[in-house]
């Protein structure tokens, strides 16, 4: 119970936020990405795989420093919103399922990314 209850309070007080919107480019701020080991940056394509899984988003450009993320989308096939939620709803999917990779060094993570991505992609396409 008390482990639920912190798990919601993370994901409640972590929410991605939007920074900046206009038609087809969003700018949001991202808890942790500045915590981002530097050896983990180059799996970034996993992440933007998975980001673009939501209909019409075509560019994911990551700061690190800043912690935030540039979205470029198709404004005819999503919008804010849906990206927001859909982010979101990933980012509960990877704190709730952290028992798969909580007590890992970052090695051990490194090792076993595929394998995680699976999961996740497949956790992902049985949809929201």
């Amino acid at each position: 119970m008390v482990n639920g209850l912190l798990k919601t309070a993370f994901l409640y007080f972590n929410k991605i936020k939007v920074v900046h919107s206009i038609p087809g480019r969003l700018r949001l701020q991202i808890p942790g990405l500045d915590k981002v080991p530097e050896d983990m940056k180059k799996y970034e394509h996993y992440t933007t795989s998975i980001i673009k899984l939501e209909n019409g988003i075509e560019e994911i450009t990551y700061s690190y420093v800043t912690s935030k993320v540039l979205v470029k989308y198709n404004p005819q096939l999503t919008n804010e919103k849906k990206i927001v939620e859909w982010l979101n709803f990933v980012w509960k999917k990877i704190v709730d399922n952290e028992d798969v990779y909580k007590n890992m060094s970052v090695k051990e993570i490194e090792e076993n990314l595929d394998k995680f991505y699976e999961i996740l992609y497949k956790e992902l396409k049985k949809g929201r």
